[in-house]
């Protein structure tokens, strides 16, 4: 491996660490991008510790990834493997976790995903606590298939990684505990994009809202929650955090 592409690999496995920071200085620091909060409900000791402790394995993408590149995979140069490389991994992703995130929830499979779930409000290092096993179903489902185009198709390192530094930035803001977008982020790309409050309703309801990074998986399947809309103009607009787990809103009105 380069040498470019061994420091692409340490931010990856570093970055998901370096974020639940961030969200801790920013909340810690009363920044702006803290003002929306959503849930004003209290994150006990003991929830940070046992995120902080599943978070020790969550550099295994980079690890995975690192092991593709020493087999031989992803090897393609030029930014057009790049962009498309890229485009095939944002699209199989967001069909890949939305298909996974559902069998998930179903009882023979919720011990995968029930470490995760422990954590009903979102802290700073929520986004980075998950089941050993989940990990690695998640990234082995992505990497997998990734690999499989590549023995057609010769895929880019650097594109994959590029949505993997997506997917770690977007990841930690969808856990957030605090709407970093403005009020009328729905009336145009939030039509289609989710928010920090989409996943919030996930974990505080348990199901629902299951897509990654856009809201078409659930529109289409019909497992998005309809007072989606309403709460998140609650949160925006008239700056009201929810106050129980469960709240919910008459999305007709």
């Amino acid at each position: 491996m380069s040498a470019p592409e061994i420091a692409t690999l340490i931010a990856i496995a570093l970055l998901g660490h370096v974020m639940a920071l961030f969200w801790v200085i920013a909340d810690r620091s009363d920044w702006k991008i803290c003002d929306k909060t959503i849930y004003e409900l209290p994150i006990s000791k003991e929830q940070l510790k046992r995120e902080i402790i599943n978070s020790i394995h969550t550099p295994i993408h980079a690890v995975l990834l690192a092991i593709c590149l020493y087999a031989g995979f992803f090897n393609a140069s030029g930014w057009t493997s790049f962009v498309v490389s890229a485009l095939i991994t944002v699209v199989w992703a967001e069909i890949w976790h939305y298909w996974s995130h559902r069998a998930f929830h179903i009882k023979q499979l919720h011990w995968i995903h029930l470490e995760h779930h422990k954590s009903r409000v979102n802290s700073p290092f929520t986004a980075i606590s998950f089941s050993f096993t989940e990990k690695l179903v998640f990234n082995l489902g992505i990497l997998g298939f990734l690999a499989l185009v590549d023995l057609v198709y010769a895929l880019n390192f650097y594109g994959i990684a590029a949505w993997y530094i997506a997917y770690l930035f977007i990841n930690s803001f969808s856990h957030a505990n605090f709407e970093i977008k403005s009020e009328k982020y729905l009336k145009w790309t939030g039509k289609f994009i989710t928010s920090t409050t989409y996943h919030s309703l996930h974990h505080s309801r348990y199901t629902g809202n299951y897509g990654l990074g856009t809201r078409a998986m659930d529109q289409l399947f019909k497992t998005e929650w309809e007072d989606y809309e309403p709460l998140y103009e609650q949160i925006t607009s008239v700056r009201q955090p929810l106050s129980k787990l469960r709240e919910r809103v008459d999305p007709s009105k």
